[in-house]
């Protein structure tokens, strides 16, 4: 539904900043349920402020297309890294597998116990939780990623009941 950029934020005084750009594929842009699902991700994880979860700075239009602009992460995700481990013959270290599960977990516990400001739960599930969609970064971290087929609430688009969701 979306291809990634690497882009360049640019503003007053020589301020840059890289960030990541997730944009509508060109066959879904006239599509409004696909652009209200795309607009309800960016909202969700823009709502979401976790160590451990990709941060989404902001949401545009530019020329009819839908993008929005999240945190760039210098690293690999742990589908790419346990396929180089498995071609070279080699496994993940036990030690560094439990630091990405509990990264994980703690970013799936944050989402699932947030609350709205009335103090009622937002009710996120991730729905997509795969190797594909955590990112280890050259310096460590641990971040999930796409909430692209989340439930919550707090959604505008809601999903047909007894279909598959993610990979």
């Amino acid at each position: 539904m979306a291809e990634l950029f690497l882009a360049r934020t640019k503003g007053p005084n020589g301020f840059e900043k890289v960030v990541a750009l997730k944009k509508i594929l060109p066959k879904y842009t006239d599509r409004q349920r696909y652009i209200s699902l795309f607009c309800d991700e960016a909202r969700l994880a823009a709502s979401l402020n976790h160590a451990n979860i990709v941060q989404v700075y902001d949401i545009g239009l530019d020329s009819g297309n839908y993008f929005f602009a999240m945190e760039y992460l210098h690293g690999q995700d742990t589908r790419s890294i346990l396929h180089r481990a498995w071609r070279e013959g080699e496994k993940m270290p036990l030690r560094f597998a439990v630091q990405i599960a509990t990264q994980v977990a703690a970013a799936l516990h944050y989402a699932h116990e947030m609350k709205r400001p009335d103090g009622s739960l937002v009710d996120i599930v991730h729905r997509d939780v795969s190797p594909s969609n955590i990112i280890v970064t050259y310096d460590g971290a641990v971040k999930l990623l796409d909430f692209g087929v989340a439930k919550a609430s707090t959604r505008t688009v809601k999903t047909r009941t007894g279909t598959l969701k993610g990979k």
